[in-house]
């Protein structure tokens, strides 16, 4: 009967890895088909399917930089070549936010600057070229973006409070916030955390602007800025609120108890004697349980202690 069983799990192990294997050769050749699909024809059509298969590759090892940035920077020169601006902004953020030391970041801060001009997000652009003449001194870059940089702009920590005033002004919504002006000033936090990574301030910012994606529900948002924060900033004061906060939208707004519970457990792993462990544990043993079901357990300990 133990040899039976030491088969079977081998077996089960075995048909595993080869389900695994099976999995990542079909990813592969799928990547592999769209490449040359792009080689043989390039168009629109062949390259946005290319740059969909490289997020598909970027979504799989999320913790492999030099891996993220060989690849982001293929997908942003197919988006340049065929003029897919949008995605061309995206991969360019994300080669100066994963690649920062690289002697290309002025050109790609610079350019990225431009575009966000085009798309009239001038607060964002200035930002963007008050940190080339801050950290990149006497280069091309530095000198073009002196020449275009709003005059007013000094203080860009004040600079992004003032782009934060207009959040409750003006058309709001049902919860008093202006959502166009709410996406400026997150993308505000963002390009201050993007150019100017090493100070202080960075990661508050980025905490402060993930509050506001909170309140408009942009959720794909919310969870990168959460993600930057735990993965950039691990001694930032609130990155242990962060994650404790990425776990609870996960259950309560993206109904997503599995990975709410990877997160929750890697919370107590990471922060076993932080004041939020009681609550995470908490949650952890009323993970997809109604609301009513939680209240019935919170009374029913209440009227114990009472007792």
């Amino acid at each position: 009967m133990i040899k039976f069983r030491y088969l079977a799990l081998v077996l089960a192990l075995l048909c595993s890895c080869q389900n695994t294997d099976s999995k990542q050769a079909v990813v592969s050749d799928a990547f592999a088909a769209a490449e040359q699909a792009y080689k043989s024809e390039k168009s629109q059509t062949t390259a946005n399917k290319f740059i969909d298969q490289i997020l598909s590759k970027i979504a799989d090892n999320p913790k492999d930089k030099s891996q993220i940035i060989a690849l982001s920077e293929n997908a942003y020169n197919v988006a340049k070549e065929n003029n897919l601006v949008s995605k061309q902004r995206g991969f360019l953020f994300s080669l100066i936010k994963e690649d920062y030391g690289n002697s290309s970041t002025p050109s790609r801060i610079s350019e990225l600057a431009g575009q966000m001009t085009t798309i009239k997000r001038a607060g964002t652009a200035n930002i963007l070229y008050k940190s080339l003449i801050d950290n990149f001194q006497n280069t091309p870059e530095a000198v073009d973006a002196q020449k275009k940089l709003d005059p007013a702009v000094s203080n860009i920590p004040q600079y992004i409070v003032n782009i934060g005033e207009g959040i409750f002004k003006g058309e709001v919504d049902k919860f008093g916030i202006n959502r166009n002006a709410a996406l400026r000033y997150v993308d505000a936090c963002e390009a201050y955390a993007l150019s100017y990574p090493e100070t202080e301030d960075a990661a508050s910012h980025l905490f402060r602007a993930a509050e506001i994606a909170k309140s408009i529900q942009t959720f794909p948002k919310l969870m990168s800025l959460y993600d930057w924060i735990i993965d950039r900033y691990p001694n930032y004061e609130k990155t242990p609120t962060t994650l404790f906060l990425k776990g609870f939208v996960l259950e309560n707004d993206l109904k997503n108890d599995e990975k709410a519970k990877e997160v929750y457990d890697h919370f107590i792993a990471t922060y076993p004697n932080h004041e939020l462990r009681d609550d995470v544990e908490f949650l952890l043993e009323n993970l997809g349980k109604t609301d009513e079901e939680i209240r019935q357990i919170i009374e029913a300990k209440q009227q114990n202690k009472e007792q």
